[in-house]
C-alpha cells in the first residue's frame, strides 16, 4: 500500500516553522530542487539558505561565520576552502539553536539581496599606449574571380578554354 509522504524533503517541524518565520521576516522564493529547498530572496539568483533532509546550510560572511561557529553548538563551516561561506547545521541541533539559526538566515537573505559592488571599471584611457593591443593590420581581400564567359548563342553553357560551346550544335 502507498503512504502519502506530506513533506517531500522529511524536515523536522522546526525546519517548517524556520521557513515560516523566515517568509514572515523577509521577501524570498522557495524553489525545490530534488529532495531540497533553496530559499533566495526575492528575484535573486543567489541562494541563502539550503534546505536539504540532513539539515540546514546558511550562506554568511567570513566574520559572522566565525561568531556563528563559537556560539551555535554543533555548526560547522560547510567548505573551510568556499570564499562563499555556508554554515552548517544538522537537524539534530536544529531545535536547540533555533533562534540563532533563525537569525542568521534572516541576515544571509538580507545579505544575499544585496547587489554585490561593482567590477573596478577598465579604461583604455588610463592605460599605457605600450598595453594596448596594436590593431591587427587589414589582410588583402582575395582578388575576385571574373564570371567565367557563357555561350553568347545558347546562353546555357560555359565556354571551354578554347572558346567553343561544349554542346556542339552552337
Amino acid at each position: 500500500m502507498d503512504t502519502y509522504e506530506p513533506d517531500p524533503i522529511g524536515a523536522a517541524p522546526a525546519v517548517a516553522r524556520l521557513l515560516l518565520e523566515l517568509r514572515g521576516r523577509t521577501n524570498v522564493d522557495v524553489k525545490p530542487f530534488g529532495r531540497t529547498l533553496q530559499v533566495r530572496p526575492k528575484g535573486a539568483n543567489r541562494i541563502a539558505v539550503h534546505i536539504h533532509p540532513g539539515g540546514v546550510d546558511v550562506a554568511i560572511d567570513r566574520e559572522s561565520a566565525a561568531a556563528f561557529l563559537e556560539s551555535v553548538e554543533g555548526s560547522y563551516l560547510k567548505d573551510p576552502d568556499d570564499p562563499a561561506s555556508l554554515v552548517s547545521l544538522d537537524a539534530d541541533w536544529i531545535d536547540v539553536n533555533y533562534d540563532a539559526l533563525l537569525d542568521a538566515a534572516v541576515k544571509a537573505v538580507e545579505t544575499q539581496a544585496a547587489p554585490k559592488p561593482p567590477a573596478a571599471a577598465r579604461s583604455t584611457a588610463t592605460k599605457a599606449p605600450s598595453a594596448r593591443k596594436a590593431a591587427a593590420p587589414a589582410k588583402p581581400k582575395p582578388a575576385v574571380r571574373p564570371e567565367p564567359a557563357i555561350c553568347p548563342t545558347c546562353r546555357q553553357y560555359q565556354l571551354l578554354a578554347s572558346g567553343e560551346c561544349p554542346s556542339g550544335y552552337c
